[in-house]
Formats: C-alpha cells, sequence, structure tokens
C-alpha cells in the first residue's frame, strides 16, 4: 500500500529493548503502524497493550521495536515491529492475528478502540535499528521520530519533483544544498530550484526500496526509482540524498541522481 498515514509519528512516549538474543539481530524490514483511537481510550488502549498484547506479540516471536503514544496528539499510537524478509512478516502476522490466543484473547477490545490505522513497511540496516531500540536511553530526540520524518522528507521530495514544487523544495533544501545530477553536472540551491521549476522528464516517477540510515544528526536515504521518458521508453535509476539536522528540523543538504 502507498504509505502516507505513517508519516504523522512525530514522536514516541518511549521505546522498548528486545530481548539480548534478538537486540542484534539480522532483521532488515522495519514495519510501521500507527493507529488513531477513538477520543479517550488511548490510556486504557495501552494498559490492555501492555497486559495483554505486548506479551502475545512476544510469545508468538515477533521482535516488537517500539511502541506507544504518539505526542503529536490524544488519540494516536504506534507500533514498530521488525522482520527479517517481506514473506517472513506475512507468514508471523498471519500466524499471531489467525491464533486462538489473538481471537479469544485481547482482539475484540483493541479492535473497539482503534478508528482507523494505517502501516508502511521500510528497509533499515542494523545499525538504525539497533538506534531505535536505543534511543530512549541515549537520546532525548527518539530514532524512531527522526526515522519517521525522514521517510516523510523523502516522499515530500519526490512528490515535489512529480509537480514541479518549487515552493516545497524552498522549505526542504538547506541553503547549502548541493545536488549531482543525473547528467553529472554539480548545481547549487538556486540553480536545482530553477530545475525543479520546469516539468519534469521523468514521469510517472515511483519510488522502490526505500532505505534510510541514521548517523546522529546525519541520515543518508537510497532509494531505486523507475520512470517513463517523454519519448514513452521506461526508465530506472538511482538517488542518494543526505540529510542534516540543523535547529531543530531535518534538512536536504546533498544528493546525487543516476538514470537510465
Amino acid at each position: 500500500m502507498r504509505a502516507l498515514g505513517w508519516f504523522i509519528v512525530v514522536a514516541l512516549a518511549h521505546l522498548i529493548s528486545a530481548s539480548p538474543a534478538r537486540a542484534e539481530g539480522a532483521a532488515s524490514l522495519l514495519e510501521i503502524r500507527v493507529y488513531t483511537l477513538k477520543p479517550g481510550v488511548r490510556d486504557e488502549f495501552h494498559a490492555h497493550f501492555l497486559a495483554e498484547s505486548l506479551p502475545l506479540l512476544r510469545r508468538a516471536g515477533v521482535d516488537v521495536v517500539a511502541f506507544g503514544p504518539s505526542r503529536h496528539d490524544k488519540d494516536s499510537y504506534y507500533l514498530m515491529r521488525a522482520f527479517p524478509s517481506v514473506e517472513a512478516r506475512e507468514l508471523a502476522e498471519a500466524a499471531f492475528y489467525g491464533s486462538r490466543a489473538w481471537l479469544d484473547g485481547p482482539r475484540e477490545a483493541v479492535l473497539a478502540a482503534i478508528q482507523t490505522y494505517s502501516t508502511v513497511v521500510v528497509a533499515v540496516d542494523s545499525s538504525t535499528l539497533k538506534g531505535l531500540r536505543m534511543s530512549s536511553v541515549v537520546s532525548s530526540r527518539p530514532a524512531a521520530e527522526d526515522l519517521s520524518q525522514l521517510v516523510q522528507l523523502n516522499q515530500d521530495y519526490i512528490d515535489a519533483v512529480r509537480t514541479s514544487n518549487v515552493q516545497r523544495f524552498g522549505e526542504i533544501l538547506a541553503d547549502d544544498f548541493l545536488c549531482t545530477t543525473a547528467d553529472g553536472t554539480l548545481v547549487d540551491r538556486t540553480a536545482f530550484l530553477e530545475l525543479a521549476s520546469r516539468p519534469t522528464t521523468a514521469l510517472q516517477l515511483e519510488v522502490h526500496d526505500v532505505n534510510v540510515r541514521l548517523l546522529g544528526d546525519t541520515a543518508i536515504v537510497h532509494a531505486a526509482t523507475t520512470f517513463t521518458h517523454t519519448d514513452g521508453r521506461p526508465g530506472r535509476g538511482r538517488y542518494t540524498d543526505v540529510w542534516a539536522h540543523r535547529d531543530g528540523r531535518w534538512v536536504a543538504v546533498a544528493a546525487q541522481v543516476a538514470r537510465q
């Protein structure tokens, strides 16, 4: 599914540490699930999650990375789970949600509390995953919050390319932004904004295999693209963006684009 609603995770109440056997695990996919709960039920929902749902998930072998109330409103809640592959995720969730322990246990109360929810699955490296587990201990700015913001910003960047949205680029690009374009030219922020104002030549642009790497106050985003050339030929490419956390927000400081 297209990932939109999960970008609203603005901050996280707390993270949990996995068992020692899993803390250094090789899981490379992170599922971020964001719930909009019915008004006034979040405290009760959280209590039930701790007492019933979380123990069931752990007994079923599901790697719960982080969970808790979102800071940006009174009715949002998040859950992060890690899996080694898409197939493993599908099998684990089918087994869990089809189990008698879930169906005869907290399922009815959980569903009754949820108004809507959205889910996205993104690739993360082992360092990022470890940072998500440990961020509540080592940082006042949770790494999970950074991840959510960066995935949203990456989507904003791509949407701005699709629609030639210079205003949005102006908001997310650092003053010292530099970009290596697909033809190998290095351009500064001013030149990039002028190029971005023109209709894109990469029609029907889609992004795949987004990988966000958190390195403290720096982040690197790798992704693949598919698109259609203006003459109708199919195209594909890759890009690497570098983001920096400055003055309380993430801004893009560099980009490199390759296309075929």
